[in-house]
């Protein structure tokens, strides 16, 4: 009997760790009702209208929140974000010792995951972080992997319907391994047919992602070894997915160029994939493709976005940044600039 019920007891508390795991990642990290505050954040105030904001020269890595009302940007090692109606400017203090490796807007709220690379005498870590503009909460939610000096998390990718998330970490110029992170902050390496891992998307109502082999130049699905092969020259790359599962996968030419583009659900079969003409042959990075699965083309000599669906142009100034929904995003003379996409 006593040993029943020590057998009770210890469940009693397993059961009790997970429900506060549970409790913390949905509340913190995917709820919009957190109302915490534990990271110091400097505030800088610029005057500056809605579609236009002054950065320094030099930042990198610029994106824009799912909406845009948000952009952030590297300058010199520092996580700045700012607001692009207002001019307001957060500065993440990260502390000595760490730096940004990488980080990512989520699909739906004005929240990013952060993943911070820790330098310490016991050699290089990971810890990844997330980070509510609206709330001005930063809260850690894991570490990830003690690696080499190297290493750089290059993607993270994250489905607020399934809470999972997964994490790129190139360990060098040609290997990378991906790590697989649920609600409870579980995680696992996942097992994928190469180290040679390109352009990486998550499934999102599906616990899936959809990962490029650099080497052979084919997409395959986490849990499968067989490649989602379209086309006829037997080399596809990963253009992306949308919010209803579709995967966009390009025709790869000889020449590195594109002029096919074939979508369809991600778990189905690619014999039932739609194609679409491009009309002409361009490099993927020209390839863009909406949360709503609208596929435009990026012409950076004209500065022009070409809505292939619509048969719409539109103009933007500087050098393209990315779409975002329902607009884009560009810099021109070291300044953000916004340039809305109406609506058909």
């Amino acid at each position: 009997m006593k040993i029943f019920k020590r057998i009770v007891i210890w469940a009693m508390i397993s059961i009790a760790l997970q429900m506060s795991g549970f409790y913390y990642i949905n509340k913190y990290y995917l709820s919009d009702e957190t109302n915490i505050k534990v990271s110091k954040l400097q505030k800088n105030t610029d005057t500056a209208n809605s579609k236009e904001v002054a950065v320094p020269s030099g930042v990198q890595n610029i994106n824009a929140s799912y909406n845009g009302k948000y952009v952030a940007y590297d300058d010199s090692g520092v996580l700045n974000i700012v607001d692009m109606s207002t001019g307001e400017k957060k500065t993440l203090d990260f502390g000595s010792g760490v730096e940004v490796s990488c980080y990512q807007w989520l699909s739906d709220r004005n929240r990013m995951l952060i993943a911070e690379k820790h330098t310490t005498s016991s050699g290089i870590s990971f810890e990844l972080s997330y980070y509510d503009v609206d709330k001005d909460t930063k809260e850690k939610i894991e570490d990830l992997a003690w690696t080499g000096k190297s290493a750089e998390v290059s993607a993270i990718e994250a489905s607020p319907l399934t809470n999972v998330i997964f994490i790129k970490i190139a360990l060098n110029d040609e290997q990378s391994t991906i790590y697989w992170m649920n609600i409870m902050a579980d995680k696992k390496k996942i097992s994928t047919v190469t180290s040679a891992i390109g352009s990486i998307c998550i499934v999102p109502h599906e616990d899936k992602l959809l990962y490029e082999n650099a080497n052979n130049k084919k997409v395959y699905m986490t849990g499968s070894k067989s490649a989602l092969s379209v086309g006829t020259t037997g080399k596809d790359v990963l253009l992306s997915i949308d919010n209803n599962d579709n995967a966009y996968l390009g025709e790869l030419a000889d020449d590195g160029t594109i002029s096919r583009v074939y979508y369809g659900q991600a778990s189905a079969a690619t014999s039932t994939y739609s194609v679409i003409e491009l009309g002409k042959a361009v490099s993927r990075d020209a390839i863009l493709v909406s949360s709503e699965g609208k596929i435009y083309l990026n012409d950076n000599f004209t500065g022009t976005i070409t809505d292939l669906t619509a048969a719409k142009q539109y103009a933007y100034k500087g050098i393209f940044q990315q779409i975002y929904d329902g607009g884009i995003l560009s810099l021109s003379d070291n300044k953000l600039v916004k340039t809305p996409i109406t609506a058909n």
